[in-house]
């Protein structure tokens, strides 16, 4: 039985009573909805629909955002096409209600849960066919417009609608004028165009535009002011601010910035710590497609690295708020992780994002604040509005009742009786948090042992940056106090040290500034009548061929070679690796002197190292032999690229392209790895050359790419796709070399050698 209008009324009126983002008012208005329909009362069902809207803003999804979105949208056009029948017949208030809402999903739409830019477009087409001429809500259409065209990096489009808008007033009830004049002038920041950020917001700074009470909307302006070089009044807004609770995301990222580009960087952990809830939260799985949130991983992951090439890593406690027995969270990061992680999430959603926008100007403009420099050496701030979070002593983990020494002890031996893995690591680490808390340093030195332990078994390489972190403390608590450790843990220490540095030396992980630190703490407790040293000064002038220094690299080696011969350092691994230096430095007479020792032993299985500089001395007949009694047993990166180059520069092209489709595996690249080693560099751009010869020469083919353990096979490759794959990958990965090595030496190399040079 259809219920009659006042009992409809009644409750819609008890909806409006409740939370409009629970689920009981979704229910309660969603059930109204065919009872109005059928009463046939339109006043009524447009108010229901636009009251269960706005519960649909809120509404979790599991998927896709679009299960919302979608249903969100088609209900308002339900309401769009009622009012455009009958313009007069609704309340001006409810009709505002309506734009208000439009104007949301299409900021979703732009911002929030992107859609491709093409179906925004027909969108706002489409609502303007329904708008009459002079409505308000013509306003709000053309701020999507600017919006969108400011996302695609449309600027001659952004110009002229920005004209347009600035002879109008936001229309009242459906945007908040000093909002509007806030999400421009961030627009205009990101852009590029600092003078129109500023002279966005200047009739809000100015008193013209009202903001609520407190609110301080002048931080938007960090940046501009930063460039245009107008720093009081950055540094004022900046003082002002900064510890303000509740930040939007673009607030974050523009105070991020600031700090890491005046050489604050200790005041932007400050503001990071102040602000992780948010970033958390940003990246959520709910909300991974937020716009803002990509400027604000970007802008947390250029803090971290500045941080960690300055020294400023530290281990330190993200501290989790649930309290749930099944947290899976782990306690214990690094500025070095948490800045890897924030960088390739900002990445990847700007590639994304390019993708839905036909444009690579996301990608461009992430790229460049991910490598931005200081604008500002040292820019002095004010002292510290509030004691430092960055510093503060964690809170006791919510998950683990033991606070005392001999309870965490307990905790410890618990854990070490627990099948390795990462329930055990997670568990070490709260113990280390509460230690922490606590002030136990002793046990806390008992966990890092533990946790050093773990992390050294074999499999854990991609653990890298915790093993890194692990023993920098260990060799920190040893350099502050040499008696705490006693006479064996120090051995156990040195013993991680050359597993420790070549994970870190051939994958991404710790930079190479924080490896050289490393390096100067152990050289200071190298032990008497021990290795200690070699290691050092080996792996010194593995630093300098990564830095791209030549002679610094020929420096470091002849004080190794000085040392008094240890005899692991002359097996194959050893003198292989060193062969490595010198060719990714173009020392060619070094590569050949440093193969010798194999040589001599008659271990010519890897002299295919030598192809490059073979060729580069005029060769070419030794390079022929060598290629042809090795290019059956290249399996490996350095190797393959060697006679993958070969094969290029010799026309050798049907050799290259049977090396190239056996090796394959060294080519994949899963979705979501993030190992790219540094050997791989040449190998990509050897490839690059190969495949690109082969398609100059007329004889490309296509060809299916084997399956693999994470990939089912796929047909329709071919030299042509193969080169563009590998420039692209070849691209992404050489950018996060040169910020881990902190030069594009290697990068400039390997590009040049895939162009041919």
């Amino acid at each position: 039985m259809t219920a009659g209008r006042q009992e409809l009324r009644a409750r819609l009126d008890a909806a409006y009573e409740l939370d409009g983002g629970s689920e009981g008012y979704r229910a309660a208005t969603k059930a109204i909805l065919p009872h109005a329909e059928a009463l046939g009362d339109f006043e009524l069902l447009f108010e229901a629909r636009l009251a269960y809207t706005f519960g649909l803003r809120s509404k979790p999804w599991k998927n896709n955002p679009r299960e919302v979105t979608g249903e969100w949208l088609a209900v308002l056009r339900q309401c769009l096409l009622m009012w455009h029948a009958e313009p007069h017949r609704y309340p001006e208030g409810n009709v505002s209600a309506m734009w208000a809402q439009l104007c949301q999903v299409l900021d979703a739409f732009v911002r929030l849960f992107p859609e491709p830019a093409d179906r925004i477009r027909r969108l706002i087409d489409e609502l303007e066919r329904h708008c009459p001429p002079g409505h308000g809500a013509r306003y709000v259409l053309d701020h999507e417009r600017l919006q969108l065209a400011a996302r695609c990096g449309n600027l001659d489009e952004v110009e002229r609608l920005w004209r347009r808008l600035r002879a109008q007033d936001p229309p009242e009830g459906i945007l908040v004028p000093a909002g509007v004049a806030a999400q421009n002038a961030i627009m205009w920041a990101r852009l590029g165009r600092d003078d129109r950020a500023v002279e966005a917001l200047a009739p809000v700074l100015a008193g013209q535009v009202p903001t609520g009470e407190g609110v301080d909307l002048e931080d938007r302006l960090l940046m501009p002011y930063l460039r245009l070089g107008r720093l009081d009044e950055a540094v004022a807004a900046h003082q002002r601010t900064y510890t303000r609770p509740g930040m939007k995301l673009e607030e974050l990222a523009a105070h991020l910035e600031f700090c890491a580009r005046t050489g604050n960087e200790e005041r932007g952990l400050d503001v990071l710590h102040r602000n992780l809830g948010r970033i958390d939260y940003g990246f959520a799985s709910h909300v991974t497609a937020r716009f803002d949130a990509m400027w604000t991983a970007a802008a947390a992951a250029l803090l971290c690295r500045r941080a960690a090439e300055k020294g400023l890593d530290r281990e330190w406690v993200w501290e989790c708020d649930c309290e749930g027995p099944d947290c899976g969270s782990m306690a214990v990061y690094t500025y070095t992780e948490l800045g890897a992680n924030l960088r390739w999430s900002a990445m990847d959603f700007a590639e994304r994002m390019d993708e839905l926008n036909g444009t690579s100007h996301l990608s461009e403009r992430i790229d460049a604040l991910l490598h931005a420099e200081p604008i500002v050496d040292r820019l002095d701030l004010p002292p510290d509005a509030a004691p430092p979070r960055h510093r503060a002593v964690p809170r006791l983990s919510p998950h683990l009742d033991a606070t005392d020494a001999d309870g965490l002890r307990r905790t410890l031996d618990r854990a070490r009786a627990m099948e390795p893995g990462v329930p055990r690591i997670r568990l070490i680490q709260r113990v280390m948090q509460n230690a922490m808390a606590g002030g136990e340093a002793a046990v806390l030195l008992d966990a890092r042992f533990a946790l050093l332990e773990d992390l050294l078994r074999p499999g854990r390489e991609d653990w890298r940056t915790d093993l890194f972190a692990c023993l920098v403390e260990l060799f920190r608590a040893h350099d502050a106090r040499p008696a705490l450790l006693g006479a064996d843990r120090p051995a156990v220490m040195w013993r991680a040290v050359p597993i420790l540095l070549p994970r870190v030396l051939t994958r991404f992980g710790a930079h190479l500034r924080q490896i050289r630190a490393f390096l100067d703490l152990l050289e200071r407790h190298c032990r008497p009548g021990a290795d200690d040293l070699h290691h050092v000064r080996w792996f010194r002038t593995w630093v300098e061929a990564r830095a791209g220094d030549r002679d610094a690299a020929r420096a470091a080696w002849a004080r190794f070679q000085a040392l008094p011969r240890v005899g692991r350092f002359t097996a194959r691994e050893y003198v292989l690796r060193s062969v490595r230096w010198w060719l990714d430095l173009g020392c060619d007479p070094e590569a050949f002197e440093a193969m010798e020792p194999l040589l001599d032993t008659g271990d010519t299985g890897r002299e295919d190292y030598l192809l490059p500089a073979y060729l580069r001395a005029g060769r070419l007949d030794k390079a022929a032999e060598v290629h042809e009694r090795t290019h059956r047993t290249a399996r490996e990166a350095p190797e393959v690229a060697a006679h993958l180059e070969f094969c290029a520069r010799t026309g050798a092209l049907d050799r290259g392209r049977e090396i190239l489709r056996r090796s394959l595996g060294l080519f994949h690249v899963p979705p979501g790895d993030r190992g790219f080693e540094f050997d791989r560099l040449r190998a990509f751009a050897a490839a690059i050359l190969l495949s690109e010869r082969v398609v100059a020469a007329g004889r490309d083919e296509t060809w299916t790419w084997p399956a693999d353990e994470c990939c089912p096979p796929e047909d329709g490759w071919s030299h042509a796709r193969m080169a563009g794959a590998c420039r692209d990958l070849l691209t992404v990965y050489s950018r996060r070399w040169e910020e881990i090595l902190g030069t594009d030496f290697h990068t400039r190399a390997a590009l040049a050698l895939a162009d041919g040079g």
